[in-house]
C-alpha cells in the first residue's frame, strides 16, 4: 500500500468571467504529492505548476501567499494535461494507494474545476477519484479536538519545524505526510500529538494517548 499526500495551490478566477467564475471562483496553480510507503517513508513526489484558462495573471494575494508568479506558469501545462500527468504518476506507483489530503478543499476543487472545463474522466479517474481521505478531519478525531486546526497550526502545536515555504504545494504535502506519519506509524513517537492535545485542552480527556487504542485502527481497509 502506499499513500499519496497531495496539496493544491489555487488562483482566483475574476467575476467577469461569467459560468467560469459560478463554476468555480479558483484554478489551480500547482499540485504537489509526496508518496509514502507502508513504513510512512517519502519513496517518491511529484509537482507541477499549472497554467491557469481564465485568468491571465496572478493575482496579487495569491503571488504573495504562494510565491507563485504569473511568469512561473505562463508556460506550464494546463489543468487537463496537468491532471493527467498527476494520475498517471500515481498508477505508475505499481501498487494500490490512497490519496490523503488536508481537509476536503482539495478534492471539491478538483471536482468543481472538472466541471468548470468541461473535463471527461476516464473510467481509471473516475474510481481515481473515490474515497480521497480527509486527514485534517480524522485528526482531529483521533485526538479528541474541538476545533478544526490548519496545517501550519497543527505543526506549530506538534512542536515540529515546518518543512520549507508555507504555501508551496509540495512543501504542504511534505508536512501533511510528516503528521500523517507521526500518527499512524506505531514506531514513532507520540509526545508531538499529546502536545496538541495539552494545548488545545480537548472536550473528552480522562486518558492518555498511550492509552489510546492502536492508532492502526483508524486506518481504512
Amino acid at each position: 500500500m502506499k499513500y499519496i499526500v497531495l496539496d493544491l495551490e489555487m488562483n482566483g478566477v475574476p467575476k467577469g468571467k461569467g459560468t467560469a467564475y459560478h463554476a468555480c471562483h479558483m484554478e489551480i496553480i500547482e499540485i504537489g504529492a509526496v508518496a509514502l510507503d507502508d513504513d510512512y517513508n517519502e519513496v517518491g513526489n511529484f509537482v507541477s505548476y499549472v497554467k491557469p484558462r481564465f485568468n491571465d495573471k496572478i493575482e496579487e494575494r495569491y503571488e504573495r501567499i504562494t510565491g507563485i508568479s504569473t511568469e512561473m506558469v505562463k508556460d506550464a501545462p494546463e489543468f487537463e494535461e496537468a491532471f493527467g500527468k498527476f494520475y498517471r504518476w500515481c498508477e505508475e506507483l505499481n501498487d494500490q494507494y490512497e490519496i490523503i489530503t488536508w481537509s476536503t478543499n482539495d478534492e471539491t476543487q478538483v471536482r468543481k474545476e472538472m466541471m468548470q472545463k468541461n473535463y471527461v474522466m476516464s473510467a481509471g479517474e473516475e474510481k481515481f477519484m473515490e474515497g480521497w481521505r480527509d486527514f485534517q478531519k480524522k485528526f482531529g478525531e483521533v485526538l479528541g479536538l474541538s476545533r478544526i486546526l490548519s496545517l501550519d497550526k497543527a505543526v506549530e502545536l506538534m512542536g515540529l519545524d515546518f518543512q520549507g515555504k508555507q504555501h508551496d504545494a509540495l512543501n504542504d504535502a511534505r508536512n501533511t505526510a510528516e503528521i500523517f506519519a507521526i500518527m499512524f506509524d506505531d514506531k514513532r513517537d507520540k509526545s508531538a500529538l499529546n502536545r496538541v492535545k495539552d494545548a488545545l485542552k480537548p472536550k473528552e480527556v480522562g486518558v492518555s494517548l498511550g492509552d489510546m487504542i492502536d492508532f492502526s485502527q483508524f486506518m481504512e481497509e
